[in-house]
């Protein structure tokens, strides 16, 4: 038999009622806490009923106004020389055929005289040798000329024919050269850069260009876009764009989607059709400017979001964003309103936006849940249904964004991704 030694247990002895200090201590202290849990007064929150509503789903993107493809092209001088008169700025607005700068037209004028002079020519030549051939039919038909020269005076009048054709050319070339002094739009748009002004030489070709010229008769919304973001847009879908630079809301329609992501970046691109002004704006532009007036276009380069719509669904369970608990990405719990107390559930979020939220899993219709001080609540919580409406807390309205937006942050999120 194994004999402790004595040290040992005295030294036990004198642990034991320090033991037994500590828990007495562990739960006084527990019922205090819970003392002091029953004397809390309750949370005061507003609570909503989970209901089944329909879902609009959108996606929003961000980007800047651009022109379609080809509509900011370089206009350049078809003739080589040196500008005598520039007319345009930076900044103005352009009709198609509007004088864009003159170019000095001595060489073409001249080209355009000596062209006249040499189809007067060719049509005298022509004349005379017209003349020629019915002397020689004449003569032959009398016996005085022979066939041979009869011949010969069918191939002169046909040579002075030609002659009169190739100088009506030279002149219709030389005229066209000459019309060209005048260096004209091609299409309607707004002066984006002046390259050369009054004074500068141009060689004729694209590579000295006189201004940029950008088309002003169709506007774009370029937005990029994730692999998952490409895959829920479609070609036709309906848009409403707001920009930056403040103003009405702008209706438009999606014409183009990347097919391919960029390797770098592993983004795609969006290209949405600036239609006008949106329906409920548009009638209230109406109402502060004239039938006659027309809007101005949007300014290009102007940043701005697009809302996309992507369909709707019927009957989906959702509430407004300020109901939830946490990030999305780390997992999401609701407070559900049980009598005086609380009870914290985990759910699954599907869709959701700044206005209202998807619960695939984890909420049953007619559920109570609590939507103000949530983050605050623990399970089993006190809690006293506040009287009224949540202030901007309903569904599919109200300023749950502010709720939403700090989410967004902690997950790393955007609005739908």
């Amino acid at each position: 038999m194994m004999t402790v030694p004595r040290g040992a247990r005295r030294s036990a002895g004198r642990l034991w009622p320090l033991l037994i200090a500590a828990a007495l201590a562990s739960g006084c202290h527990k019922k205090a806490a819970e003392a002091d849990d029953e004397s809390k007064p309750p949370v005061e929150v507003h609570c909503v009923t989970a209901t089944r509503a329909t879902l609009e789903e959108t996606l929003t993107l961000r980007g800047r106004t651009a022109t379609p493809p080809g509509g900011d092209l370089p206009m350049a001088s078809q003739i080589a020389g040196r500008i005598t008169e520039s007319r345009v700025h930076e900044g103005d607005h352009l009709a198609r055929g509007a004088v864009i700068a003159t170019v000095y037209d001595l060489a073409p004028r001249a080209a355009a005289t000596g062209a006249g002079a040499a189809l007067a020519r060719a049509r005298a030549a022509d004349t005379a040798a017209q003349s020629a051939l019915v002397r020689a039919r004449d003569l032959a038909g009398r016996g005085i000329a022979s066939k041979k020269d009869v011949e010969d005076a069918v191939a002169r009048a046909e040579a002075a024919h030609a002659e009169v054709e190739a100088e009506g050319a030279a002149v219709r070339l030389a005229s066209g050269t000459l019309g060209r002094v005048d260096v004209r739009s091609t299409f309607d748009g707004v002066v984006t850069r002046v390259w050369r002004g009054a004074g500068a030489l141009v060689d004729g070709t694209a590579a000295t260009p006189i201004i940029q010229l950008a088309a002003t008769s169709s506007v774009e919304l370029v937005a990029d876009a994730t692999e998952r973001e490409l895959s829920r847009v479609e070609v036709g879908q309906k848009a409403e764009i707001t920009l930056t630079t403040g103003g009405a809301r702008l209706a438009g329609t999606v014409v183009a989607r990347s097919r391919a992501l960029d390797p770098a970046t592993g983004l795609g691109l969006v290209r949405v059709r600036i239609d006008g002004p949106a329906r409920d704006d548009e009638k209230k532009g109406d109402e502060k400017k004239g039938d006659d007036e027309k809007a101005a276009p949007p300014p290009l380069g102007a940043f701005g979001r697009v809302m996309i719509a992507l369909g709707r669904r019927e009957g989906v369970l959702v509430l407004p964003p300020s109901a939830l608990r946490g990030a999305v990405a780390e997992g999401t719990e609701i407070a559900v309103c049980k009598g005086e107390k609380v009870e914290i559930r985990p759910v699954v979020v599907g869709y959701r936006d700044p206005r209202q939220v998807e619960i695939v899993e984890g909420l049953k219709e007619g559920d109570r849940i609590a939507v103000d001080h949530v983050l605050g609540l623990d399970d089993e919580s006190k809690i006293a249904e506040a009287k009224g409406e949540a202030g901007g807390d309903e569904h599919g309205k109200g300023d749950g964004k502010k709720g939403e937006d700090d989410r967004a942050k902690k997950d790393g999120k955007g609005d739908e991704k």
